[in-house]
C-alpha cells in the first residue's frame, strides 16, 4: 500500500491507506479497535513494543574453544 499524504477522512491526521480495515476485512469504519494497546485495553497505543517480547540483549553458547598449538 502506498503512503498517500492528504488529509484522512476519518482522523486529524496524514492519511496513509486508513480506509481499508488491519484487522478484519472490511473497509475502516473508524471503530478505533486497531489503535487500542494489547496488553492493556484501556488504552491507546503508544508503541511501547512490551508486546512483542524483544530481546535487548543476544547469548552465544560455546561448545569448545581450538587453540593453535604450533604458534609461539
Amino acid at each position: 500500500m502506498t503512503e498517500k499524504s492528504e488529509k484522512c477522512v476519518l482522523y486529524d491526521r496524514a492519511c496513509i491507506g486508513c480506509m481499508e480495515c488491519v484487522l478484519y476485512d472490511r473497509a475502516c469504519i473508524g471503530c478505533m479497535e486497531c489503535d487500542i494497546c494489547d496488553l492493556n485495553p484501556d488504552k491507546i497505543c503508544d508503541n511501547c513494543g512490551k508486546c512483542l517480547d524483544i530481546k535487548d540483549s543476544a547469548v552465544i553458547k560455546i561448545d569448545k574453544i581450538l587453540l593453535d598449538n604450533n604458534e609461539e
